[in-house]
């Protein structure tokens, strides 16, 4: 198991260095360009949905958003009814983006998937799906 989780991590490393080269010159930097990602795909988001999304400690977490903030990509809110709950929104520049941002996931989906059949797509899903619940589980 050794092996395939080197690979896993390589991959992902691969993925996100390439991404932080893209979106550098937007100043989206430290992966911050997932994080805006998951922001304009749900906006109202908050922080602790988020972090939990992530799988990022709330500290990381919040620090990235802050400098999301503060680079113009998104705002937050206070909720409706929970004034203690900050929700998070994409600002105008951050829709802007959106689309190459979501242009460059689904280019990284189909560089993935370019040599898998539709079934090992899906035992690839479903066998990450397993795997990831199993580290959930034993770190949550």
């Amino acid at each position: 198991m050794i092996p395939t989780l080197r690979l896993m991590g390589t991959l992902s490393r691969m993925v996100m260095n390439e991404g932080n080269q893209r979106f550098a010159k937007y100043g989206l930097n430290n992966n911050q360009f997932i994080y805006l990602i998951r922001i304009c795909e749900q906006p109202g988001l908050f922080f602790s949905q988020l972090a939990d999304q992530m799988k990022m400690d709330r500290t990381t977490n919040y620090r990235a958003v802050q400098n999301l903030i503060k680079k113009g990509y998104v705002r937050k809110a206070l909720h409706p009814e929970n004034k203690k709950v900050r929700c998070l929104y994409p600002t105008a520049a951050g829709k802007k983006l959106y689309p190459e941002l979501h242009a460059y996931e689904q280019w990284c989906a189909d560089l993935v998937g370019a040599r898998l059949t539709a079934g090992q797509r899906q035992v690839l899903f479903e066998s990450l799906s397993l795997v990831t619940a199993n580290v959930a589980d034993q770190l949550d």
